[in-house]
């Protein structure tokens, strides 16, 4: 797992040298939930501070379109009553950017699926991880400013996966789903 992860992280450098593409290191807070789905109820956990911290690429394809994909690790998860849930992910963001000046600098919109590998997962100080899946993948969308070097925005992550694994044996129809407001900076190179 941890060979793999590295290759890919290579790889990524590797490619963004070879494409001369803008490469920049990106940090932020996230404020996540989950949404469950149990017999017919619904019920969102409480939100829960978490961070995550990567680096991101720029490919700017006009003035105005750029491609921006990541690679983060991040902390999501939620609370219910008293107990915390934490969900480590390996997340890979693939944002298209448009900036609505088409200078260096200025306000943009992005919008974009992620893909999100589990890492870990803990329920107060139990581990949850067998009973998830591994894959989770949403939509973010997300508004920023663009300083030159520097960026913030903020965006929503939609959850699309059911990170609930189900056994086909067992007649229980849950499902959960995550969802997260990030806040973040970007340095760029």
């Amino acid at each position: 797992m941890i060979k793999k992860s590295f290759l890919t992280v290579a790889s990524f450098f590797v490619l963004t040298f070879a494409l001369k593409a803008q490469i920049g290191v990106r940090a932020g807070l996230n404020l996540s939930s989950t949404k469950v789905e149990f017999a017919g109820l619904n019920v969102d956990t409480d939100s829960k501070v978490g961070f995550h911290l990567g680096v991101v690429n720029d490919f700017k394809f006009t003035d105005n379109l750029t491609f921006r994909p990541g690679v983060l690790f991040s902390i999501k998860g939620g609370k219910a009553e008293d107990e915390s849930t934490n969900y480590s992910y390996v997340e890979v963001p693939l944002s298209l950017i448009y900036n609505f000046t088409g200078s260096e600098s200025g306000f943009f919109a992005e919008a974009g699926p992620y893909l999100g590998l589990l890492l870990a997962a803990k329920s107060g100080d139990v581990d949850v991880k067998e009973g998830l899946n591994t894959l989770d993948f949403g939509l973010n969308i997300g508004l920023g400013y663009d300083l030159g070097t520097f960026i913030v925005g903020a965006n929503y992550g939609l959850g699309l996966a059911n990170i609930v694994k189900t056994e086909e044996d067992v007649d229980l129809d849950v499902t959960a789903k995550n969802n997260n407001i990030a806040i973040y900076g970007i340095y760029q190179f």
